[in-house]
Parts: C-alpha cells; sequence; structure tokens
C-alpha cells in the first residue's frame, strides 16, 4: 500500500511545482541583470573621492599660496628675507617638492631647496608662467619636471602684490607628483583596480599602477581619449593589460583634471551570477521542502503499518521488538497478538541469559585460577594449523596478546628447543590418535626477549570427525623455569656436597650430624653410618680448652658463622689439624635450621710450617736460635724487665782459635766442635737464659731475671770454663776458648739489636785484654755518646728528610669491645741504627724550639692519615701527645686550626690532644685559655700519665680537658702493689666526681682489664691489647680485633 500512498501525493505536489519553478528562473534573471547594472556604477563614489581629494589638495594650496603671498618678507621680493620664511614654511608641507618666488619676468628669487649654483632659473618663458602673469590669479600648471628638484610635479602658483596691489611677482607650490596619493585605502581594493588623474590635454597627472614611467605622458591609449571625451559618465573598455574594466569619471573643474576610476568586470559579473544561483537555489530547496513534507505526511499515515512490518522483521531475525496498537480495530488486534507472542518469546529468552551469565562466571572464575597459577590456555585447529593462545599464555611468553592470536604451528615447532622436539613428537602424536587420552611434556620454548623458559605442555583432542582423525586439540602452558632451576640447583649442590675436597658435615640446631660427604670419611676415617646421629665432639682432641669452644658458639651466636683452625682426633685416633668454616642456615624467619661445617685437613700444611720456623729461627748445625729469634728473645726480656724492674745481660762470644782448628783438622771437625760447644754453652746458662749461634763461631747468651748487675758473673764464668774445656771429636781432643762482651740493660737503654752490637764491641775489648775472659761494656764513657747538640742537630736533619714516621696503638671499650680510638706515637727511621723508640731521642728534644716543629708534624701527619683511614670507611679518633712549650707557643690555636682546615674531610672532634701531666705549665690560665680556643674549634683534650706530675688536682680543677689518662706505672703493679691499686681507684672516682672520661694506660696482661671493668673503667690501651703498629696494618687489626672471652665475663658479672 505504500507505493499508491506516495503516487498520490506526488499527483498533488506536481501541479504546484511546475509554475514555481517558472517563477524562480525569471527572479533569478532579474536579479542578475540588477547586480550587473549596480556593478557598471559602483565606481561612481571611487571617482568621486579621487576627484574630491584633488579638489581639498588644490584648495588647501590655494589658501596656503595666498596666506605666503601676504607675507611682508615674500611681497618685498628680497632674497635675503624670503628664504629662510620659505626653507621654514616648507617643513610644515612636505608634500609639496618646493616653495619658491619669481618676478615679474620669472626669474626665481627665493627657493626652500637649494638653487644650482652658477645656474640661474627662468621660467619666464613657460606657458603656465605667461598664463598666470596674464591671467593674474591662482594657477594650476601642467605635469613638467621641475628646474630646481628634478622632480615631477605639477606648480600651483599665486600672483604676489605689494603694498600699492601691483603685481611684483608669484608664489608657486610645486606638487610633488610621484608623491601625491588620493585618499583611498589600497587595502580595501582590487589589485587589479585602475584609478588616476588626466589634464584636460590628455597628459596624465598621476595613477596608480607603474606612476613612475607615466606621469606628464600624453599615452595614446583609447581609455585616455574616453577619459577626455566623457569626462563625467560611465564606460566598460578593455584595457592595455587585457583585463576588462568597469569605468567612472569625475571632472576637477578646479584644475581642469579628470579623475577616473575602473575595476575588473569579471569578479562583478561572477557575483551577480552567484546572486541569480542563490536565487535559483532558494527556489529549489522550497520546492524540494515541499516534497519532504509531502513525504512525511506519507510517512506519518504509514507508521502504524511499519511498526508492525518491522516488529516481524525483528522476530524474523530473532530480536525483540513491539508493535504500536494504531489504526483500524482489525490492526490493533492484530499487534495485540504479536505483542503477547513477543513476551513470551522475551521470557524464555531471559531464563537463556541467566544461564549464560551462570556460565560465564564459572569460565570467569577458571580464567582467574589460570591466572592466579600463571597458566596459559591454547587451541590447536588441526586442520587449519592455526594455534589460538590467550592472554596469559603470551604475556608468559613475553608477547602481546594479539601476537599470539593465530600462529601457525610450524612457528612454535621453531620456537622450541631443538633438543627437546624429540620428547614432544611421540607423545603428540600419540595423542592425536587416541592412543592416550592426553600428552604431557616438559620442554623449553623462547621467550620473546631471546632467552629459553621452561614449560609443562598438557594437550587433549577435544573434537574428531566421523572417521576418528583429530580435528581441534585444547591445552594448557604452565611456566615451570624457576622449579627447574631448583632441580638443577639442587643437583648442582647435592654433586657440590658429594664431591667437594673439603669435608662437609651438616647439623640440625642441636648439633646432631645428619649428613656427612665423602671427604669427611676419608679425613676422619669415620663412616657416614658412623657419623650420622653424633654430635661432632666425637672429633675433639682435647687441645683446645672450653673457653675455645665457648668462644666459637659465642660468634655463631652473634654473628651466625665462626672460622678458625682446630685440632681434632681421627678414628684411629691419630690427631690431624683442620681449618673450619661453620655456618648457621636460617629459614625466612630467622631461626636456624641447620648447621654447615666445611673443613680441610691442614696437618701437612702446620708440619710444613714448624718445620719452615724452625729453620726461620734456629741454627741448622746447632739447632740454637738464630740471629732472627735472639733479637726476639732480646725484646721479650727487655720488656720483662721494664714490667719487673730487673736487668738483663746481653754477652757476646766469640771462640779464640777456633779458625786455626778448622784449618788443621778441617771444616767437618770444626763443625762437630761447634755443636759440641754448642750444648756445653746452653748446659752452662740458668733456666730462662737463651744462647744463639749468629754465624761462625760467634754465640750471643741471654741472662734474665738479674735482680743486681753483677748476678750475671757466676753464668759468665761458668760460660768461660765451658768454651776452655777440651773437646773429643773423634780422635782428636780439641780445645778453645772464648772472649766474651757484655752489655747491661737498662743500664744500656739501647734497642736489642744496639745492645748486641754494644756487646760486639765490649767483646773485641776482652780480646784485646788477652782472650779467655769477659768484658763490660762502659755507657758512660763510650764514644758512641754524643752530646745534646748534636743529638739536636740530628734531628732536625731528620726531620727534614722524613725519617720520623708515626705509629699507632689501640685503644678500645673492653666493656662494649668498641675500637674508641688510637694514640699516635713517633718513631725514628735512623738509616744507621734502625727503628728508634721516642726514649732515644725525645729527651735530647726538651726545653728546644725543635719540639714544636716534629710536634706539628706529628698533628699534621696524624690529620693526613685520619684522612686515610676515613677514605677507607675507618672514622677513629686520634690522639697525639703535645709538649708544654709546644702548647703555650703564641698562636697555636690558630696554627692547629690551619692544620684542620687542610683536611677538611676530618672532624675536629676526632683529635684529641694529650697533655703530659708531668710538664711545668708556666701559666696555668694562659693554658687554660688556649685550651679553650682550641675546644672552641672541637678539639679534645687529655690530661696524660696523671698522677705522676706537678700538681694532678689543680690541673684537674683548671684544665678542662675531657680525658683522664690513668698512668701505666700505677696499672702495672695494681695487682700486687695496694697502694698502686689505692690510687687507680682514686683517679676513677676523681674522673667520676669531676665528670670526665677515664681510660688506663699500660694494660699487658689479661687480669689487669679484668681488675679495671668492675672498678668502673672500661676505656684501656696497652700491650696486652695490641703494639704500637703501622698505620697499614691498623684497618686490618680492627677487623679482628674481639675483647677477650674473661672480659666479656666480667662485664657480666658486673651487671
Amino acid at each position: 500500500m505504500t507505493a499508491p500512498l506516495r503516487a498520490h501525493l506526488l499527483l498533488l505536489v506536481i501541479p504546484l511545482v511546475i509554475p514555481l519553478v517558472g517563477l524562480i528562473g525569471y527572479n533569478a534573471y532579474r536579479d542578475a541583470e540588477d547586480a550587473l547594472a549596480q556593478a557598471r556604477t559602483a565606481q561612481r563614489p571611487l571617482a568621486a573621492i579621487v576627484a574630491s581629494d584633488v579638489a581639498r589638495t588644490i584648495e588647501s594650496a590655494h589658501a596656503t599660496l595666498r596666506r605666503i603671498a601676504e607675507r611682508p618678507q615674500v611681497q618685498a621680493m628680497d632674497p635675503l628675507q624670503c628664504d629662510g620664511v620659505l626653507t621654514e614654511l616648507h617643513t610644515l608641507t612636505p608634500e609639496y617638492a618646493n616653495i619658491a618666488t619669481t618676478d615679474r619676468q620669472g626669474h626665481t628669487l627665493c627657493s626652500a631647496a637649494p638653487l644650482p649654483i652658477g645656474q640661474p632659473v627662468d621660467v619666464g618663458d613657460t606657458d603656465w608662467f605667461k598664463k598666470l602673469m596674464a591671467e593674474q590669479r591662482f594657477s594650476v600648471g601642467p605635469p613638467h619636471r621641475g628646474p630646481i628638484t628634478g622632480k615631477w610635479v605639477s606648480v600651483l602658483s599665486m600672483p604676489v602684490h605689494d603694498r600699492a596691489g601691483q603685481i611684483v611677482g608669484a608664489v608657486h607650490l610645486p606638487l610633488d607628483l610621484r608623491a601625491f596619493k588620493p585618499g583611498l585605502t589600497p587595502q580595501n581594493l582590487s589589485a587589479d583596480s585602475r584609478y588616476g588623474i588626466i589634464s584636460a590635454d590628455g597628459t596624465l597627472i598621476w595613477r596608480n599602477s607603474d606612476p613612475e614611467h607615466i606621469i606628464g605622458t600624453r599615452p595614446d591609449w583609447p581609455i585616455a581619449r574616453r577619459v577626455m571625451d566623457m569626462r563625467n559618465g560611465d564606460f566598460e573598455l578593455t584595457g592595455l593589460d587585457g583585463v576588462e574594466r568597469y569605468y567612472s569619471t569625475t571632472f576637477i573643474p578646479e584644475a581642469q583634471w579628470v579623475a577616473f576610476f575602473g575595476v575588473p568586470s569579471a569578479p562583478l559579473v561572477a557575483q551577480a551570477h552567484r546572486k541569480a544561483l542563490i536565487s535559483a537555489a532558494v527556489g529549489i530547496f522550497s520546492v524540494l521542502g515541499l516534497a519532504l513534507f509531502a513525504l512525511a505526511l506519507a510517512r506519518r499515515i504509514e507508521r502504524p503499518i511499519d511498526s508492525l512490518t518491522q516488529a516481524i522483521r525483528n522476530f524474523k531475525q530473532g530480536g525483540t521488538a513491539r508493535a504500536e496498537p494504531s489504526g483500524p480495530r482489525e490492526l490493533v488486534d492484530l499487534v495485540t497478538d504479536f505483542n503477547t507472542l513477543m513476551s513470551d518469546r522475551l521470557a524464555i529468552e531471559s531464563e537463556l541469559e541467566t544461564q549464560r551469565r551462570q556460565l560465564q562466571r564459572a569460565k570467569d572464575r577458571i580464567d582467574l585460577a589460570l591466572q592466579i597459577a600463571q597458566m596459559g590456555m591454547w587451541s590447536w585447529n588441526v586442520q587449519t594449523r592455526m594455534v589460538h593462545s590467550d592472554e596469559i599464555m603470551a604475556h608468559l611468553l613475553g608477547y602481546a596478546p594479539e601476537d599470539l592470536a593465530q600462529v601457525p604451528i610450524e612457528d612454535w615447532r621453531r620456537r622450541t628447543h631443538p633438543d627437546d622436539l624429540q620428547k614432544l613428537d611421540p607423545a603428540l602424536r600419540a595423542s592425536l590418535k587416541g592412543e592416550s587420552s592426553q600428552f604431557e611434556v616438559e620442554q623449553r620454548i623462547r621467550h620473546q626477549d631471546g632467552h629459553w623458559i621452561w614449560g609443562l605442555w598438557r594437550g587433549r583432542v577435544t573434537e574428531r570427525d566421523a572417521q576418528g582423525r583429530a580435528l581441534v586439540m585444547v591445552g594448557s602452558f604452565h611456566d615451570i623455569t624457576e622449579r627447574m632451576q631448583a632441580h638443577e640447583k639442587l643437583q648442582l649442590a647435592a654433586s657440590v656436597f658429594t664431591h667437594a675436597r673439603e669435608g662437609i658435615t651438616i647439623t640440625d640446631p642441636r648439633g646432631t650430624i645428619i649428613d656427612v660427604n665423602d671427604t669427611f670419611t676419608r679425613i676422619t676415617g669415620y663412616t657416614r653410618e658412623e657419623a650420622i646421629g653424633n654430635n661432632p665432639r666425637m672429633l675433639q682432641s682435647g687441645r683446645q680448652g672450653p673457653e675455645f669452644y665457648t668462644a666459637m658458639w659465642h660468634s655463631l651466636t652473634t654473628r651466625g658463622h665462626w672460622t678458625g683452625e682446630v685440632w681434632n682426633r681421627r678414628k684411629d685416633g691419630s690427631l690431624f689439624a683442620e681449618i673450619i668454616t661453620i655456618s648457621a642456615v636460617r629459614d625466612a624467619r630467622g631461626e636456624v635450621q641447620h648447621y654447615v661445617a666445611l673443613f680441610t685437613d691442614i696437618t701437612e700444611l702446620k708440619e710444613n710450617e714448624r718445620q719452615l720456623e724452625h729453620v726461620a729461627h734456629y741454627d741448622a748445625l746447632t739447632g740454637l736460635p738464630n740471629r732472627v729469634l735472639l733479637a726476639d728473645r732480646v725484646q721479650q726480656s727487655m720488656l720483662r724487665c721494664q714490667r719487673t724492674g730487673q736487668s738483663l745481660a746481653v754477652a757476646f762470644l766469640d771462640l779464640d782459635g777456633f779458625k786455626a782448628v778448622n784449618d788443621r783438622h778441617g771444616h767437618e771437625r770444626g763443625d762437630e766442635l761447634l755443636v759440641a760447644l754448642a750444648h756445653r754453652l746452653t748446659a752452662a746458662l740458668r733456666e730462662g737464659d737463651t744462647l744463639s749461634r749468629i754465624g761462625g763461631d760467634e754465640f750471643v747468651a741471654v741472662l734474665v731475671d738479674l735482680d743486681q748487675p753483677h748476678d750475671c758473673e757466676p753464668v759468665l764464668s761458668r760460660l768461660l770454663h765451658a768454651a776452655a774445656d777440651p773437646v773429643q771429636v773423634g780422635d782428636s781432643v780439641l780445645q778453645v776458648s772464648a772472649s766474651i762482651g757484655v752489655t747491661l740493660y737498662p743500664t744500656d737503654g739501647a734497642e736489642p739489636d744496639l745492645l748486641i752490637r754494644h756487646a760486639d764491641q765490649a767483646m773485641y775489648q776482652a780480646k784485646q785484654a788477652g782472650k779467655n775472659r769477659y768484658h763490660l761494656f762502659d755507657v758512660a764513657h763510650d764514644t758512641a755518646v754524643k752530646t745534646q747538640r748534636e743529638e739536636n742537630d740530628r734531628i732536625h736533619l731528620a726531620l727534614a728528610r722524613g725519617e720520623f714516621v708515626l705509629h699507632y696503638q689501640p685503644k678500645v671499650n673492653m666493656r662494649s669491645g668498641v675500637v674508641i680510638g688510637v694514640e699516635a706515637l713517633i718513631r725514628w727511621q735512623h738509616p744507621e741504627r734502625g727503628l728508634l723508640q721516642p726514649a732515644s731521642f725525645l729527651p735530647a728534644m726538651e726545653g728546644h724550639t725543635i719540639c714544636i716543629g716534629v710536634g706539628e708534624w706529628v698533628i699534621a701527619t696524624a690529620l693526613a692519615q685520619m684522612a686515610q683511614w676515613k677514605a677507607l670507611g675507618l672514622d677513629l679518633a686520634v690522639s697525639v701527645n703535645i709538649d708544654a712549650l709546644q702548647l703555650q707557643t703564641d698562636g697555636f690555636a690558630v696554627r692547629l686550626g690551619e692544620l684542620l682546615a687542610a683536611q677538611p674531610d676530618v672532624r675536629p672532634d676526632r683529635l684529641e690532644l694529650e697533655i703530659l701531666e708531668t710538664s711545668a705549665l708556666e701559666d696555668i690560665a694562659h693554658v687554660s685559655n688556649i685550651m679553650h680556643r682550641c675546644q672552641a674549634l672541637g678539639v679534645r683534650f687529655a690530661l696524660d700519665d696523671f698522677g705522676t706530675g706537678y700538681s694532678s688536682l689543680t690541673y684537674l680543677k683548671r684544665l678542662n680537658a675531657e680525658v683522664i689518662k690513668i698512668d701505666q706505672s700505677f696499672v702495672r703493679d695494681m695487682q700486687s702493689d695496694p697502694d698502686d691499686l689505692a690510687i687507680v681507684k682514686g683517679v676513677i672516682g676523681l674522673a667520676d666526681a669531676f665528670r670526665r672520661e677515664v681510660i688506663a694506660e699500660g694494660v699487658e696482661t689479661i687480669e689487669h682489664g679484668s681488675l679495671l671493668i668492675p672498678l668502673g673503667c672500661d676505656n684501656a690501651q696497652g700491650y696486652g691489647i695490641a703494639r704500637p703498629m703501622p698505620a697499614q696494618q691498623l684497618p686490618e687489626w680492627v677487623r679482628h680485633w674481639r675483647p677477650h672471652a674473661r672480659w666479656q665475663q666480667r662485664v657480666e658479672e658486673s651487671i
């Protein structure tokens, strides 16, 4: 029915449309004609504007000339008067090329522009001047080149009358035609517009196009002729440039000129045509609107039927729709029945949608589980050979999901590790053929970035054709790289455990052995079965005491590991040495799960070390200590003398007549004699004494624990007798004697090597005195003793040569186990006498200015060393002894500040200056002031050797030192001397009362520290902790130092 309705409506509209179209065409034609007519005359206002602008210019010039002509200076026609006036006026009228005056004959009298030199300007024979004089009124001249300016001008002239009214000359305004521009705005005009001015005789006054070349010409152009002929009017003409234009002209009576203006006609015609087209388009759109209205009316009529039709279409396509019941009753009934049918269908579809959502939620849960498990899914269309992978699988392999959406199976085979294809292919074929329900393989596949990852692949055929051929296979991929790596690590660990050359023992937290390796059984002799279940104590040899194992377990508990050397016992009872490292294995919570011990049998190495040590320290022929061991024995004996106050004697023994024995009986007999004498001489010594062979027939005996110097004389006599008695060597009886030189310590307060040299010198004195005797070294009158002046001169030279070095003695907190700092101690690396202790050269410096230079060197060197340690991560405080003379020197605090500034990385509070309490400070107040200035820099002070000096309490009260150092003389004997112990307690009490820190010097034994801790003195230094050492050795010592276990026990007891 739709087609007939629309046809009827169109039949009604057509009779109205045909006359309407004709009317529209006629109106369009009329609009075009009107627009063209308007375009032809549209230039008239523009031409009038040009004419009006020219008329205003001429009128303005006329008025200007009239005012100039009325000026007395001009009427006088005197060049001396009028030149300046005209020049001033010309600055006000720049549009004119010049302002000039002439007499009645046309001779130029005055000019604003300079006149040509030597060339009079005369215009008397020009037509325009003759006309001016004849008409005797304002006139406008034709275009010409000005004789003065050389520019194209049209001269506007005015007669000049004197006071009697007689014409005496004329004033002229040359209008600069090239600079002249009518009052039009070029931006608003077409580029092809042509406008200008033509004189009555056809001369071009000005034109907007190319004015430079046409001004003053009389072109024979059609347009010029038409302009002159018409003067006022409109016309259409084609120009010399081929452009057709509409022209309008306007006559300018003031100058007898004609202004013209032309615009291209083509744009105007096109505009008229556009107007006509717009009128036609409006009409056509009106007709179309009428047609659309008819169609809308038809649509409104057809809507009920279309609704039902569309609902039926939706029903056929499986969609949902509802028709609007409208129109006749039969149509309403039909629509109602249809809507009922659709409602029933919607209910069924709603139930299906509910089931679909339930299925989707189940699928989402499965996807979530796969995502959490990092398990990707894939499906393979066996017929197309394309494999689809989900997002999880793409992510696991490093790809974007779209990269693995559809990939040929051949690409997957190329990504598979070549070594794994042989495992994949048989399993895959069996699954495709139905020989197995699914396949499962572990294989490597290349990640997107190129590395291999391990995957567990599972797959199952889900669709087959009628012949049983596989169509679709679905499977999963699980990244098992970490599991495979862990498995490989376990295999590696098992291999290392089995094949390691070190013995390995693993225990539980209680110490029960749970596993050992083959090397363990080879070293200890115990089988694996014998060891498991036992405690490592089964290997103890008894050579290490309980405190050794206590320290070991303390390290395991606090640090988690321990390394050291242990002597253990094998199953067969033999002892062996091992170097062992024990480590605690902890779980994620930090709880110990196992202890793992790795040890190496170093028994053979220890034996080699023992042999090497014997060779290094003992004479190969006699078995006596050699020169190296002798030096150590002398050093130790000297320290013992310092502790006990006893003396020692160094006896240098040289055999008399030994060379003759060697020459007569041979070296072999001579060696046998040396061995026999070594035994005799050793037997002549006391227990604790040392006999050393230092080469050839020279021996050195060290006699210790001498209460009086003369206590050595019986031993020396026995040595002389032992050396002089005959010796049976083979079938020969050999006899020699000995010359002995002796020096005593501390009477001879030298270094060990110097003591030996002094004894050597005394030995030569014994030989010179007749041999077979001993001679005592005379310290007081020895020629080697130098005067104090000579010694100071040598110290000056040593300072200049850089022979001084610093050694550092650690200071520790025995309670906390922390190294709290070091004390810098000077040493002299003498080029001849070796390394000298301070006692051998510092006394010579007392009271002399050399101590200031040495003291400054010590501070600067210590600060530089602190900066080096800090760069290594070791931040240690350093204390420096300072002489009273240096402290009281003017400018000491300033110089100290400069030394600190030279080491910006060192904190000033890490430097501590120790003032010897034995120093005589001349002005306590002055010294206190110096200390305050130094402390303002951040430097700390300590009172050294407290209790031994001039006025301990005065110094303590008035010198604001932060630290008190207990002198070693009190600490050394406090265990045996109640007075020394009382002094130590008193100093600690004073430090506590004055709120000063306290540190004990001279802690040389473990017992010293054990006694100081309960007294409240935790800080200490001394040989019992560490000897002074070079700077490069200190970091290693700090890393390994630990407080003695007995000190820790006393700390716990004091708590």
